[in-house]
């Protein structure tokens, strides 16, 4: 499926979900790219934007990824690799994989910095939309479970534009209601599919985020 912008590809996952609207529901945004769809989609339902800020880990020379870091300092292994594949990466990279594990949690607190401070019991008792734009495969939500794996929500809804098949039926699986507009086996870049670049710079999206309120319909 193809979008004139992310703004627009929110914009048409609220049209499913008109039943939330004024229910001061949050959308959780599953990376900072999907921000402005996460924006599109909480000025239409009258949401609050909770960006889960994470970086991607790697092990030079190993084209995998190995998990993705949260703003916590957790680590969420990548769910496409088996246990004795981890096993090995431990055995063979545990200094590497620690090195870089450090690296990216003092990236992300330089970014947290331009949000302020989040208060993750915030969460508890609200309607919660893990949300992403193209949704490549299931790493993004997997953190994002367990970064709320001490919360008590309302409920859990997956949200997603164009949605990898294994990311899907993760979906379908964890959440209690999911609302993809296309499921797909075979993905391009994400660029791919849309009309339109994000009219928002970074900056701008993470103060919209923020204000989001503001621009509530």
């Amino acid at each position: 499926m193809y979008y004139v912008s992310r703004i627009e590809l929110g914009k048409a996952l609220a049209g499913r979900l008109m039943e939330l609207r004024g229910q001061e529901a949050v959308v959780i945004a599953l990376k900072e790219s999907a921000l402005t769809a996460c924006i599109g989609l909480a000025s239409e339902i009258n949401a609050w934007v909770y960006p889960l800020l994470t970086q991607r880990i790697y092990v030079p020379g190993d084209p995998r990824i190995m998990g993705l870091i949260d703003e916590t300092g957790t680590f969420t292994w990548n769910p496409s690799l088996e246990k004795m594949q981890r096993d090995e990466i431990e055995m063979e990279s545990h200094g590497v994989l620690e090195d870089a594990k450090r690296g990216a949690f003092t990236e992300l607190n330089r970014t947290l910095g331009q949000y302020g401070a989040f208060n993750r019991d915030a969460l508890n008792g609200r309607v919660l939309l893990l949300t992403g734009d193209v949704i490549e495969d299931r790493i993004e939500i997997a953190t994002a479970l367990q970064y709320l794996k001490s919360i008590r929500y309302a409920a859990l809804y997956g949200l997603g534009g164009n949605v990898d098949a294994e990311a899907a039926d993760y979906f379908h699986i964890e959440t209690d209601k999911d609302v993809l507009l296309d499921v797909m086996t075979h993905m391009f870049p994400v660029e791919h599919y849309f009309d339109r670049q994000d009219s928002y710079s970074p900056e701008e999206s993470r103060q919209l985020a923020v204000n989001i309120s503001q621009y509530w319909t």
